[in-house]
């Protein structure tokens, strides 16, 4: 059995100079150790929307958000286009800065976005309440 190649970094935005815990601005936080990951203004449409839900070939479905910027993630493996959500954009997997989870999908393709699985992003609103 082949093994996998080993997963390399690669920015698909430019990447936040700073530390996303002490940006104030962000709104959307990491569910397993509340790091700031986005913000809010963020948000990006596609076909009129915001939100998506898709199904992986597991048979795994996501309800994702998406956003131009995740100051909290980074980006983790060699994009590709295989099983892509959104046709003509290469993904890769996004991870939190703080813990490691994975957030959700860096997207390159005519634009550039996150797409972050909503049951792993608390909004401020929400825990801070």
């Amino acid at each position: 059995m082949a093994e996998d190649p080993p997963l390399q970094t690669t920015p698909l935005v430019e990447p936040a100079t700073w530390g996303a815990e002490a940006d104030p601005g962000l709104d959307w936080y990491c569910v397993r150790c509340l790091r700031g990951v986005a913000r809010e203004y963020d948000r990006v449409y596609r076909d009129g929307r915001s939100e998506f839900e898709f199904e992986n070939p597991e048979g795994r479905r996501f309800h994702i958000l998406l956003f131009a910027d995740c100051p909290g993630g980074r980006a983790v493996g060699t994009p590709t286009e295989l099983h892509t959500w959104f046709p003509g954009h290469a993904w890769c997997y996004c991870i939190c800065r703080g813990c490691g989870l994975q957030l959700g999908w860096w997207y390159a393709g005519e634009c550039h976005f996150v797409g972050l699985i909503r049951s792993r992003i608390v909004s401020a609103r929400q825990w801070r309440n």
